[in-house]
């Protein structure tokens, strides 16, 4: 029973020595991803992409309108069948909108992944060597909210990382 009992209170001072002995950093991933130079490169072709698609929502919208416009003005005077042509045509185009808008969200999110990999590759493996380099166990990024107690500033290697990357 003794030799149990000195086993778990070895254990204990063993486990709070390595506790102790393990340095935790954190860093604001958003502050310096945005810091980095590919970052505007990217956004601004994400930025592009995005605003292509709304022009195309756009112009798209106005023939739907147009449609409508058409159906509200001449419809009383129009025959049977050109109003439910002309009906069915405006329900396609709210149809074809609205796809499009699923489709092209869906391309874009893809096409910002894709772009924005190597980038957050490249991120990832000099937090690592920062890491490292410092002795750090962890590393917490506290721009995305994952921590809710944060009491010093002791453990950022924002300034760390920025100055590796080549920027503050």
């Amino acid at each position: 029973m003794k030799k149990a009992l000195l086993l778990i209170v070895a254990a204990l001072f063993v486990f709070n020595g390595e506790v102790i002995a393990q340095k935790y950093g954190h860093i604001n991933t958003q502050a310096v991803v945005e810091s980095m130079p590919e970052f505007k490169q990217l956004n601004t072709a994400v930025d592009k992409k995005t605003k292509d698609a709304q022009n195309r929502v756009q112009a798209m919208y106005s023939a739907y309108q147009e449609k409508v416009k058409e159906v509200n003005q001449y419809g009383a005077s129009m025959m049977e069948a050109v109003l439910a042509e002309r009906k069915k045509e405006i329900d396609s185009l709210q149809q074809g909108i609205q796809t499009y808008q699923q489709t092209a969200g869906t391309e874009i999110q893809a096409y910002k992944e894709k772009l924005f990999k190597p980038l957050f590759d490249k991120y990832h493996k000099i937090v690592a060597t920062v890491a490292k380099e410092n002795g750090y166990t962890y590393i917490f990024d506290i721009g995305s909210g994952s921590l809710l107690y944060y009491p010093d500033t002791n453990g950022d290697i924002t300034d760390l990382v920025k100055k590796k990357i080549g920027t503050n």
